[in-house]
């Protein structure tokens, strides 16, 4: 009788063990719900100083997306740093700067916005995390929509924009 107690407490901690891991498994993914930005990733090549580009996949983020933009303000912060024209920072999509979650480890200091970074190519006038530390911000503290983004302007071309796939006037957007 005394085996098979033993027996039934093993597979009993078994069970927990097997339970506890799992809980622990879901947890940690739980944690990566979060839009973590800002950390230092790789752009596959060189960039010009006044480009602004956005790196897909890029295996050092989170959301396999790195952008670069240009420095347009006169002076960084005190302890940012612009990345070298072969990196950027981890971004993601975002709709407001509250989906933009600054890591510890990052150059830029002041945290991120949310805000249009490209009119061109795939990633068009969608919004992403850009680092406020190297942009000039108006006044309201919003990045304004560029023309080239604005789905009432005909003359937009970008495919992202409402309206624009499957429709004649933009046989570039199927």
């Amino acid at each position: 009788m005394m085996s098979n107690t033993a027996s039934y407490s093993s597979r009993v901690n078994r069970r927990l063990s097997l339970f506890s891991l799992v809980m622990l498994a879901v947890a940690a993914l739980a944690g990566c719900e979060d839009n973590p930005v800002g950390r230092v990733c790789d752009l596959g090549g060189s960039t010009e100083a006044t480009q602004r580009v956005v790196a897909s996949p890029s295996l050092d983020c989170v959301s396999r997306q790195c952008l670069r933009v240009p420095q347009e303000v006169v002076k960084l912060p005190e302890g940012s740093r612009l990345p070298p024209p072969t990196q950027g920072l981890c971004t993601n999509e975002c709709a407001g700067d509250d989906d933009c979650d600054r890591v510890p480890e990052s150059p830029c200091k002041t945290g991120f916005t949310c805000g249009i970074a490209v009119t061109v190519g795939p990633f068009c006038c969608k919004k992403f995390c850009i680092c406020k530390d190297y942009i000039v911000i108006p006044e309201s503290g919003v990045v304004p929509t560029p023309e080239a983004c604005k789905a009432t302007n005909p003359d937009a071309a970008c495919c992202n924009l409402e309206g624009r796939r499957g429709n004649a006037m933009y046989p570039n957007c199927k």
